[in-house]
């Protein structure tokens, strides 16, 4: 602006006001170089800070722009009558992937610190080589979304309760009721929260393809409380049998060719196989959820009565896992706090320490997945089971082909020969296993 003016000042402008307008412009033009330079390597800013429309086209922004897309075309599809039904899917898949992508990006490739960091302790006087990322806090990472959600829920009540929109939550009449919302409560944080821990240590595309299993271990689960007189025997159809064990046959060989790739390449297979084990074990909470959720009786709450019952009891079942249960780090944890082994809480105060926008990005995660359980209730609510499923097994399916075709969604890059062919192949046979299986139902 300072420039435009000095180049067409008429002359009638005074020398003095040239030389106040010249030091305006180059103190704009310093100031403006060095906030390039400072939000492009402080790590206290972030991609979605001060600029929406930069950060976006920034390497952390880009993998957002595929999910945005998908929420806002859903929301205006629902609103023509003829594609509503289609819209609703479209807009699952935008709040399905975003969740999944943001706590990727949360748990691991976010930059808590930038590479040339000062180290210290046993490493006095060296620098960290490459960027520390993300925050593997996935039980303490839980245990605040559930806090902040009961937040922002007893917001919501709150405000709405002297308006026509008040809102009353559904009332448990007996002991069996309490139990059920207690036990549903703590399995589902643990199927969270080991989730958010196995995103810290393998990509989207593993953690994907190892949930997309869910439908085999669910029908495990029942089968085996069927055992103990729990739960009615499932009938046993071999085709739709055949067809899940091809597609957790396929989850494997995907799994195994991307850790021996990995590992070709000089990144660590041991935290991945930690990573592998907690993605596992999530899938098999979310089994033991559904299959209770037959034993114990259908409670039909809704999204809020979930969070105002379940919230305070499944933090409280999380806290003591968070606080003292110590866990190998990956990466360059070790190296920058001096510890190979870290408990959640201990992760959170290092963290806090040495970067607080990736607390605030913590706690935003709260707020997206409470908003994102309101889209995913709703849309579950009016579609039938089938489409349902369907969207799910969709999500995932597109989720994974676009972390293999989009370098911008990758940890790291994908291995090669014979590795890549391999996947490519499983993830395929993978998905249209499962989505054959899910045409049956």
């Amino acid at each position: 602006f300072g420039s435009s003016i000095i180049g067409f000042a008429p002359p009638f402008v005074c020398p003095s006001c040239l030389e106040i307008f010249a030091w305006i412009s180059d103190t704009m033009t310093e100031a403006h170089h060095a906030q390039d330079a400072h939000f492009a390597l402080d790590p206290q800013h972030s991609f979605m800070m001060w600029n929406p429309a930069g950060a976006l086209l920034s390497d952390a922004g880009k993998p957002f722009i595929i999910p945005l897309a998908g929420l806002l075309f859903g929301v205006v599809m629902m609103q023509v009558p003829k594609v509503a039904t289609t819209g609703k899917l479209v807009l699952y898949f935008g709040a399905q992937s975003f969740m999944n992508i943001y706590m990727g990006w949360v748990m691991r490739t976010s930059v808590t610190l930038p590479a040339g960091y000062p180290l210290h302790g046993e490493y006095e006087g060296q620098k960290l080589e490459e960027n520390l990322t993300g925050c593997p806090a996935g039980f303490a990472l839980t245990a605040l979304q559930q806090v902040v959600s009961f937040l922002v829920f007893m917001c919501f009540f709150a405000g709405a309760y002297f308006t026509p929109y008040r809102y009353t939550p559904k009332k448990l009449n007996s002991g069996f009721e309490v139990f059920c919302v207690v036990i549903f409560g703590c399995v589902f944080a643990l199927n969270i929260a080991l989730n958010n821990f196995s995103l810290g240590y393998i990509s989207i595309a593993v953690n994907l393809i190892i949930r997309s299993c869910l439908p085999l271990t669910t029908f495990l689960s029942q089968q085996g409380l069927a055992v103990f007189g729990l739960y009615p025997f499932k009938p046993c159809n071999p085709k739709e049998i055949g067809l899940m064990c091809i597609g957790v046959i396929c989850a494997g060989v995907f799994t195994m060719a991307r850790i021996l790739g990995s590992t070709e390449k000089g990144h660590s297979s041991s935290n991945m196989i930690l990573g592998v084990f907690m993605c596992i074990a999530s899938l098999l909470c979310g089994s033991l959820n559904l299959a209770l959720a037959g034993v114990l009786g259908e409670t039909k709450l809704n999204v809020y009565d979930t969070v105002a019952y379940m919230a305070i009891p499944a933090t409280l079942f999380l806290l003591p896992i968070a606080m003292f249960v110590q866990k190998p780090v990956p990466g360059q944890w070790g190296k920058v706090f001096g510890q190979d082994t870290m408990s959640d809480w201990q992760i959170l105060v290092h963290v806090w320490s040495v970067n607080k926008t990736t607390m605030v990005w913590l706690v935003l995660s709260g707020v997206f997945s409470f908003m994102y359980n309101i889209i995913q209730f709703s849309i579950v609510h009016t579609l039938s089971p089938s489409a349902t499923a369907f969207g799910g097994n969709f999500n995932k399916a597109a989720l994974i082909f676009l972390t293999l075709l989009l370098p911008f969604l990758r940890v790291h890059e994908l291995p090669g020969p014979p590795y890549i062919q391999v996947i490519w192949g499983a993830v395929i046979i993978n998905i249209c296993a499962f989505s054959y299986y899910s045409y049956l139902q």
